[in-house]
């Protein structure tokens, strides 16, 4: 099983490169760091907001590269992001690669609506802030999706700059926790983790205009 997303996380991101060989208008490389606030689940989604004072805290820091089709509204996207989340006690770091779709609403000004999976790698826990069960149960590998809302502004057709709020997601669990009914059956529950960021980028179009496939004159 571990094998499985293990694949799946990489190949995505695989998969969205390759696309770049295709004719494109946009090819573009980009630096995004994102800040916010972190925390786990069990009985459904969490939305978490940035600055919620009670959750622990994240970071992130990643490369990303975006490909546009010719004459496209949208951007695909992939890359590789270090995740670090902490508070008081814990801490937890990930490697992840995200692999998504981008609309792009607008010229200059755009707004960046996106959404897309993830695989994530547990690099680094503290095993003084952790329980038995989380010991016992924890994935190393993890699949995950996510969605965030943004603006892009355009500078002299070569950078963006880009802001955004970004919401992300476990599909699988982080680790089980060991529950008994009131008539003494055993029963778990998958704990899955979910973050509320803030996401500054800017991106780089390495693709000139020179370079960008002209249709053949009649």
């Amino acid at each position: 099983m571990h094998l499985i997303r293990l694949i799946s996380g990489f190949l995505m991101p695989a998969l969205v490169f390759v696309m770049q060989f295709a004719t494109a208008q946009e090819s573009t490389v980009a630096i995004e760091q994102g800040l916010g606030k972190s925390t786990t689940g069990y009985d459904g989604s969490v939305i978490l907001l940035p600055f919620d004072e009670e959750s622990a805290d994240v970071f992130s820091i990643g490369m990303n590269y975006y490909f546009r089709p010719e004459r496209a509204f949208f951007r695909l996207n992939g890359g590789l992001t270090f995740y670090s989340i902490y508070d008081a006690d814990a801490a937890f770091k990930y490697l992840r690669l995200p692999a998504g779709i981008e609309l792009c609403l607008g010229r200059k000004l755009q707004i960046l609506p996106a959404a897309g999976l993830s695989g994530s790698y547990l690099l680094d826990y503290n095993p003084d802030a952790v329980t038995d069960d989380f010991v016992k149960s924890r994935s190393l590998f993890l699949l995950g999706w996510y969605w965030r809302l943004g603006i892009g502004l355009r500078m002299m057709d070569q950078y963006m700059i880009n802001l955004a709020w970004q919401h992300n997601a476990d599909i699988t669990h982080m680790y089980k926790i060991s529950r008994y009914s009131p008539g003494g059956a055993p029963y778990s529950l998958d704990v899955k983790g979910y973050e509320g960021m803030l996401m500054l980028g800017i991106r780089c179009n390495i693709l000139r205009k020179s370079n960008v496939p002209q249709r053949p004159t009649e």
